[in-house]
């Protein structure tokens, strides 16, 4: 049976299971879907579908919930076991072993041997962003393989990124110089902008590297060859100096290694700052973009270029044709937001007021659209319901603990907590009221006298 996305069949049970990265819900949302995707394996055991959705139901749920400490004996495990004995070397099998796979599967997982052979198995309908979790996957083990452009492609085709999430990938991707190297973190800034450069074959002169991929020997030895350098040498155990941020001194190393071999322009997304150890005072600004640069430069004046000559920016303002509700979409058109807002003065002092307005109205506007979508967000029903049964489980929740205060043991301990802290307070009062404490007391007064006497003259008594 084909796997596709019926995302309307179960709208009111079973719903379609995204990417976190999608659309992102409460971790006690997931259980919910494995238990009604069940009853659709249940049903009937060869749909494929219904299997990809109790996976990733599952999958996601020891995710949100503390993370999965042994492979072997976790509720995904059990998943995996029962789909590969209903469903032997299916394309939906391979697809989730691509994600997640039993220790007994590590080395063929590490080969990319799952990933490969679900491309293998794909049927002509698979779901959009399954397709690019295949691509995405591709990449970063085997980003030479004569498939990839394909597979780009046929997810380009799929439309499942957002418009808005497309658009402010191809600004960053035309704003930067010939034969640039590009380095992000995160799916949104990264696979949109590959998709754009394989289906549409735009600017494909950048080389773009998300820094995770740096923990991929494939991916790296391919980059080494591409850019025509040697291959860094280096020992990740030496890091381990650095503790949990080991990998941010990691990453940075491997960044100017790359920028110092090639020579090349080279711009971060916003994101690389807080995710790597790089040197700050070395990296400028240009609107949606940061560029690396060795000595100071005007970098506003090439941010105001971007903003008027290059930037395609009436979009943040207009309002979702296409239903759109990425959570990442919103989070990315408010980071453009904090990027630009500051150039409606520079454009100000200029005296290049139309821009500034024009900029000004583009920025409000998508504020306001922001407001909106958020609003109508939670006007759906799913929200609606998701909302009074949080509200039902506080009150029940405080409602108990009323009850628990008003029990006569409760009353109690209540009661004696109080009686020992008056009877602390009155330790307290008759200690203070002591001869020697009031004695002590006195002969401070008389220091701070004395003291006072030396500093403002022999009056001070008086005073």
């Amino acid at each position: 049976m084909a796997l596709m996305g019926n995302m309307w069949g179960f709208a009111q049970k079973a719903e379609t299971v995204e990417s976190i990265i999608t659309n992102s819900r409460d971790t006690e949302w997931y259980p919910t879907q494995a238990e009604a995707w069940q009853k659709k394996v249940d049903a009937n055991p060869k749909d494929e579908w219904a299997w990809r959705n109790l996976f990733l139901a599952s999958y996601y749920h020891e995710q949100r919930d503390g993370g999965i400490d042994n492979q072997d004996q976790s509720r995904t495990a059990d998943v995996l076991r029962k789909m590969e004995a209903t469903l032997p070397d299916s394309y939906v099998l391979n697809l989730s072993k691509a994600r997640f796979c039993l220790s007994k599967d590590d080395e063929a997982q590490k080969r990319g041997y799952f990933i490969h052979r679900a491309i293998d198995l794909m049927p002509e309908d698979a779901y959009g962003a399954d397709v690019d979790f295949l691509a995405t996957r591709l990449w970063s083990i085997a980003p030479e393989d004569e498939s990839l452009n394909e597979l780009f492609f046929q997810s380009y085709q799929r439309k499942s990124y957002p418009m808005r999430i497309m658009q402010c990938n191809n600004n960053m991707l035309q704003s930067m110089d010939a034969r640039a190297l590009y380095f992000a973190n995160g799916d949104v800034v990264t696979i949109p902008m590959k998709m754009i450069q394989e289906a549409l074959e735009e600017r494909q002169d950048v080389t773009v590297i998300p820094i995770s991929f740096f923990h991929s020997e494939p991916f790296m030895a391919a980059l080494y060859k591409k850019l025509d350098i040697k291959p860094l040498t280096i020992d990740i155990n030496d890091y381990g100096k650095y503790g949990e941020d080991w990998y941010k001194y990691y990453e940075a190393d491997v960044i100017k290694y790359l920028m110092k071999e090639t020579q090349r322009p080279t711009y971060f997304h916003p994101d690389i700052l807080k995710e790597t150890k790089l040197n700050k005072d070395s990296i400028y600004n240009e609107g949606l973009l940061l560029k690396y640069s060795p000595v100071p430069y005007d970098n506003f004046a090439v941010a105001l270029h971007n903003v008027t000559e290059v930037y395609h920016l009436e979009y943040l303002a207009e309002p979702d044709l296409v239903y759109d509700n990425w959570e990442a979409s919103r989070k990315m058109d408010m980071n453009c937001v904090a990027l630009l807002q500051n150039l409606v003065t520079k454009l100000l002092d200029k005296d290049n007021n139309i821009q500034a307005l024009r900029l000004y109205n583009i920025l409000d506007g998508c504020k306001e659209r922001k407001m909106m979508a958020t609003y109508l967000n939670f006007k759906r029903p799913e929200v609606q319901e998701a909302f009074e049964k949080k509200f039902e489980e506080m009150q029940e929740a405080l409602g108990k603990k009323y009850e628990e205060w008003q029990s006569p043991e409760s009353q109690k301990t209540h009661e004696k907590k109080f009686e020992e802290m008056q009877e602390a307070l009155g330790k307290k009062y008759e200690e203070w009221q002591s001869p020697e404490n009031q004695e002590a007391l006195k002969n401070k007064i008389e220091e701070a006298y004395k003291r006072y006497e030396k500093v403002v003259g022999e009056d001070a008594k008086e005073k």
